[in-house]
């Protein structure tokens, strides 16, 4: 339960419900380029500004299509969770989404803290093997 990568799975779930946000606020940062007054500033200074920028915007753009590749996934595991596995949907969306304590957990779906943790690794792990099978993560032996 503490491989960094389902830290990195966890991050996602935290955040998947500003995903979209995220992503706006990277195409802003993307669209914000002024083309001619950084073109004027590479003449001038005869230095690398515009590459610099140019780089800047691919590695933007790769991480929104990483950012998406990580929603899509989630989108999907939340899907298959709803129609086959209601519990795990619902806890998902507590824990996660709502970000309840365990003891409110407890509370609304009567599941133990120790059975919490087992849902939660379950989950987790899913969500890795999915993740590695569509090469959104690479296999990583620890």
């Amino acid at each position: 339960m503490y491989n960094p990568v389902f830290k990195k799975i966890e991050y996602y779930l935290y955040s998947y419900e500003f995903i979209d946000m995220h992503i706006e606020d990277l195409r802003l940062d993307l669209s914000d380029f002024d083309y001619n007054q950084n073109y004027g500033k590479y003449i001038k200074n005869k230095s690398s500004s515009l590459e610099d920028q140019v780089i800047k915007n691919i590695n933007l753009e790769r991480r929104i299509l990483k950012i998406k590749k990580w929603q899509k996934l989630i989108t999907f595991v939340l899907k298959k969770y709803k129609q086959t596995n209601l519990l795990y949907y619902h806890f998902i969306n507590l824990k996660y989404f709502r970000k309840e304590s365990p003891l409110k957990i407890q509370e609304k779906l009567n599941l133990s803290i120790y059975e919490q943790k087992d849902i939660q690794a379950e989950i987790l792990q899913y969500i890795f093997f999915v993740a590695i099978k569509n090469q959104i993560l690479r296999e990583v032996n620890y």
